[in-house]
């Protein structure tokens, strides 16, 4: 069987990503990330500081090892005593380099912004193992 090689080096994270992407401003309470995770599905929030540029991400697994998961508990912490710093990632970043980033600080998933640092999507480890599924 003959297959087509893909160079995987040229893949970029435009080409593989289509999470979509929700929002939370780091002092917001963990009770209120945990509503709009709850309300929307959503697994991972990205965070971004009072002027929209995205400063980290939140998983849901940060909420639920933040002890005891209680609505007192939980609204008495805010989304940057357990945020994920990563970095972000473009449009442009070739998917390699973003999931060797992921790996490196140990993440399911990246905020994906513009050149002015805005979210604009999510890249995620189920979008990564999509893309290694395709071929």
């Amino acid at each position: 069987m003959t297959g087509v090689h893909i160079d995987r080096s040229t893949i970029t994270v435009a080409d593989i990503r289509h999470s979509p992407v929700m929002t939370i401003r780091s002092g917001d309470t963990l009770w209120d990330a945990w509503q709009l995770m709850f309300v929307s599905g959503m697994r991972h929030l990205a965070v971004v500081d009072e002027g929209g540029g995205s400063i980290g991400v939140l998983s849901d697994r940060a909420i639920l090892t933040d002890l005891p998961i209680t609505e007192k508990h939980l609204a008495g912490r805010h989304v940057n005593d357990v945020m994920s710093s990563p970095g972000n990632v473009t449009d442009g970043t070739c998917a390699q380099a973003a999931a060797s980033r992921m790996a490196r600080h140990s993440v399911d998933a990246l905020p994906i912004v513009t050149d002015a640092g805005r979210p604009i999507a999510m890249l995620t480890a189920a979008d990564l193992i999509e893309w290694v599924a395709r071929d």
